[in-house]
């Protein structure tokens, strides 16, 4: 919604990686509409609550620790917890490759 894109602190690439979730045990496919620095929106079958902590696995770029910002009818909002400069390397990846 408006609101939500006028709170992000970082641009947002869009997408469509197809990627996998992990929330505990259970490993989900999901595809990512949108990545920043800072988090990622993605489509997957899960309902998991805000603070959730769960990884983004993007092949090939690798493990993306995150804390579930918001979910709702299939779409989640991620906030990566990881090194930013890291994040900012693999959204570079990502946006060369025209993803």
């Amino acid at each position: 919604d408006a609101f939500a894109l006028n709170r992000r602190a970082h641009e947002r690439k869009s997408s469509i990686l197809t990627a996998t979730v992990t929330a505990g045990e259970a490993v989900i496919n999901c595809t990512v509409q949108d990545i920043s620095i800072g988090g990622a929106q993605i489509l997957a079958s899960l309902d998991l609550s805000s603070g959730r902590h769960v990884v983004l696995n993007l092949d090939p770029y690798g493990e993306m620790p995150a804390e579930v910002a918001w979910c709702r009818r299939g779409k989640l909002g991620l906030r990566f917890e990881g090194d930013p400069q890291v994040m900012a390397e693999i959204v570079m990846s990502i946006a060369m490759q025209g993803n």
